[in-house]
């Protein structure tokens, strides 16, 4: 989950950011959590008791102006990313001050905004606990990666099929690779073959090419992929 604040003492700029962000991350499929603040100070005081990993702060701001908030917050922490929000390019400079990644002019466009969005989500590092996937139907689905046995693409509708512990169901348009990539970082989603994915932490067995799962479904494996992923399986289970 990213944790995300927009600081501007115009609510109605508030409201605007915050939607074009939700519409992006929504796009993008990546689950966030969206705080607004309407002065410098109510966002400083919160950051004392709540991380967050992207601000979007305005620069003309009463009481305390983006440069005097956002040094605030970096005697608090150096980790967050700090965006400007201005509607003049004079204060690029200020922004230096407090090693902002970049400033964005007003009115901010979407297309600017998703752009450094994406690059910067990419950076963060974060740990991966969940799949965030769009169905066919356009529903969102946050799915816990421990509750997921396999994900396999079908050869009648060539669309990938989630498979859960629980047995549901959910078909997405995607890749396999594209979902590979996004798993890249954890190591107990392994190949089965070439149209499938399979966690390894909810195998109960593999016997010839059947693989088992915990909750008594199966699905085969290929004979190219069989060998590595017995062998993967009981080094899974020595752990």
């Amino acid at each position: 989950m990213i944790n995300i604040a927009v600081c501007d003492d115009s609510k109605e700029y508030v409201k605007i950011v915050k939607e074009l962000i939700k519409a992006i991350m929504a796009k993008n499929n990546i689950a966030c959590n969206i705080d607004t603040y309407i002065s410098g100070l109510s966002l400083v005081e919160a950051y004392t008791r709540k991380t967050f990993d992207i601000i979007f702060l305005d620069m003309e701001m009463p009481e305390a102006d983006g440069i005097k908030t956002g040094l605030l917050i970096r005697e608090i922490s150096d980790k967050t990313i700090i965006f400007y929000l201005t509607s003049h390019k004079k204060y690029a400079y200020e922004s230096y001050q407090v090693k902002a990644r970049n400033y964005l002019l007003k009115p901010i466009q979407s297309d600017v905004l998703e752009k450094e969005l994406i690059e910067c989500i990419a950076e963060l590092d974060l740990p991966v606990e969940f799949l965030d996937v769009k169905d066919i139907d356009g529903i969102i689905h946050r799915i816990p990666l421990g509750d997921i046995t396999h994900i396999l693409r079908k050869k009648d509708d060539r669309k990938l099929h989630i498979y859960t512990l629980n047995k549901q169901e959910i078909i997405i348009v995607q890749t396999l690779k594209s979902i590979e990539d996004s798993l890249s970082s954890i190591s107990f989603f392994k190949r089965s073959g070439k149209s499938c994915l399979v966690n390894l932490n909810n195998i109960r067995a593999i016997e010839k090419n059947i693989i088992y799962f915990t909750n008594d479904e199966t699905e085969e494996a290929s004979r190219r992929c069989l060998s590595d992923l017995v062998k993967l399986f009981k080094q899974q289970n020595k752990g």
